[in-house]
């Protein structure tokens, strides 16, 4: 496991074949009104703790304070969430940041250590369509092609109880996937089960 460090992203970032696009940090925090996600977002601690297995980087780190968005810390977990088949880099919607650091707490409170392990970030749709190919179930206009989707499993936590609670949420669309992982998306609200 890699220890996924500012030094350590600038090494790699460095050294990898990729663009990234540099987002503008007047983000808005909250992009669905009225959503139980939007009403929490002045009490969430806006830190994300992930783990990427496919390779091996780990992050823990506040994306948010005082002054608005960290840019050194939302560029480490954007990277994090690369598609790293294509070496591609992009700003991710930053309302999967706010659902993942409410996850994070929840789980936590629940006795878990609140490590988030993401099997699926951004994904080019060069990756989406070979993914496809091998007989994964990807839309061909996935979420992930937009940079607005994760695929999450929460240490401890039973997948089930977190597509529930992410379902709670309202943070967009809510898939639960026989049991292993739960996808989590920005776009409409709506729920699926496979």
């Amino acid at each position: 496991m890699t220890l996924l460090t500012r030094r350590t992203f600038l090494s790699s970032l460095a050294g990898a074949c990729a663009t990234a696009v540099i987002p503008s940090y007047g983000l808005a925090t909250a992009k669905r009104p009225g959503s139980r996600l939007d009403r929490l977002v002045p009490l969430i601690d806006p830190v994300v703790d992930l783990h990427n297995p496919h390779t091996g980087d780990t992050l823990t780190t506040r994306f948010h304070g005082p002054t608005g968005y960290d840019p050194d810390a939302v560029a480490l977990i954007n990277y994090l969430m690369r598609d790293w088949r294509e070496a591609s880099i992009v700003q991710m919607d930053v309302r999967l940041f706010w659902a993942l650091a409410v996850i994070r707490q929840a789980a936590m409170k629940d006795g878990h250590s609140g490590l988030i392990h993401l099997n699926s970030g951004y994904r080019t749709k060069k990756t989406n369509d070979h993914l496809r190919s091998l007989g994964y179930h990807t839309a061909p206009s996935s979420m992930h092609i937009k940079a607005q989707a994760n695929d999450i499993v929460v240490e401890g936590a039973k997948v089930a109880d977190i597509a529930k609670f992410v379902e709670w949420l309202q943070v967009g669309g809510t898939g639960h996937y026989r049991g292993s992982f739960v996808h989590m998306d920005s776009g409409p609200i709506r729920q699926w089960s496979e």
